[in-house]
């Protein structure tokens, strides 16, 4: 019988695991140090809870299971090093892990070893395009992120102001920013928008003026940003300073933490988001994950802990379905998964030149008196949008 071992502890709750015997090993590699850890540890959270329910209904097999977390400290080569190291230990599959620009080296390698990958937190389009038979994502991608913002728009449009044709782009050029500008373009042609404004920034950008005061001579009525935590926030504060408005304000990834509503403050408001799950959006067992995440964690918990709980899920429903946890019928299992769970329902498909791919509807959340709320798709909206945004003088 084997122990869960955990990697170095980066939160008070990842100190209070206690050892749990298990026969079954799952493998996580996840970044708990290094650039991405505060999303780390908001993952490792969500695989906490799920496993903690998991195991309480029995485990899998009737055996309880574990995870073998190895930090890959944010770093490509860490997380490559680390999947050999659960290579040798025979896992019967990997979760893994934030950051596009380190799953998708993984998943390049876990296929060339024949080792089930279930994505962790990754959405960058080309880690299930094409794909492979290995690799499997119940998460969102690229195509379907911007999807769901330039949806928004069209909703937008179509219920409050049919004037709304142009539109500014703003992202960093990492992988996952660079991807989703790319499908945003690609969209604003598609769907009649003119792009009056599309700019990339180096990470460790700090001043965003000179781009945004561009912006601002071109008076574009959308804003869509793709930006991490600090960029978010110094984008946020310096859209005021330099006197950009726009009808509706989008801006990805950073905006999606409570840190940014804390930061930023009333200049938050009216900005929208894309993510995978919400506390508020309209499915059955919400209310429940929402308290047990917020328990574990102690702080308001958000999709990236939704998206924990969801990989590992999904890992133990194959594990259970699979004939044997020899490697190849865990993929097989994988492939017929057919799942509802109170984030999503995850059936991985194949469509539009992507594999192992699930079709999740993503939600539109906008920041209102200091809160996330779920405003889109409107069947599964807890409030209505409030638009247009208020000038920055009429606040």
């Amino acid at each position: 019988m084997k122990k869960l071992l955990a990697a170095t502890a980066v939160a008070p709750w990842l100190l209070m695991t206690q050892p749990v015997l298990a026969d079954i090993e799952i493998g996580v590699i996840n970044s708990l140090s290094g650039a991405f850890a505060a999303f780390g540890q908001r993952y490792q959270a969500g695989m906490e809870v799920a496993l903690e329910e998991i195991n309480s209904a029995g485990g899998v097999k009737g055996e309880p299971i574990s995870l073998r977390v190895q930090d890959d400290r944010s770093e490509a080569s860490s997380a490559l090093a680390a999947v050999e190291s659960l290579n040798r230990q025979d896992v019967p599959l990997i979760m893994g892990s934030y950051a596009s620009s380190i799953t998708g080296p993984m998943a390049q390698l876990m296929t060339r070893k024949e080792i089930p990958l279930i994505v962790l937190g990754s959405a960058d389009n080309s880690i299930t395009k094409p794909g492979s038979p290995w690799v499997f994502r119940a998460k969102h991608n690229s195509t379907i992120v911007a999807k769901t913002y330039f949806d928004y728009f069209d909703y937008l449009r179509e219920n409050f102001d049919d004037s709304l044709k142009t539109v500014a782009m703003l992202y960093g050029n990492g992988a996952w920013p660079e991807s989703l500008a790319k499908e945003g373009a690609r969209l604003a042609e598609e769907r009649g928008y003119e792009v009056v404004g599309n700019a990339s920034y180096d990470q460790g950008t700090f001043d965003f003026r000179p781009i945004l005061n561009r912006f601002r001579a071109e008076d574009p009525d959308l804003l869509y940003v793709v930006a991490y935590a600090e960029d978010g926030v110094a984008i946020a504060r310096q859209l005021r300073e330099v006197n950009l408005n726009a009808k509706a304000v989008a801006i990805d990834t950073g905006a999606a933490l409570p840190s940014f509503i804390n930061q930023v403050g009333d200049l938050s408001e009216y900005v929208a988001t894309v993510v995978s799950w919400s506390k508020d959006v309209q499915r059955d067992g919400v209310e429940d994950l929402y308290q047990r995440l917020k328990a574990k964690t102690g702080e308001e918990p958000t999709f990236y802990e939704a998206e924990g709980y969801l990989a590992l899920r999904v890992a133990a429903d194959a594990l259970e379905r699979a004939e044997s946890l020899e490697r190849s019928d865990v993929r097989d299992a994988l492939a017929e998964t057919d799942l509802d769970t109170p984030v999503t329902h995850v059936k991985f498909e194949s469509f539009d030149g992507f594999q192992g791919q699930n079709p999740i509807r993503s939600l539109v959340l906008q920041i209102q008196d200091g809160e996330h709320v779920t405003v889109f798709p409107a069947d599964l909206a807890a409030e209505k949008v409030r638009y247009p945004t208020p000038s920055w003088d009429e606040r």
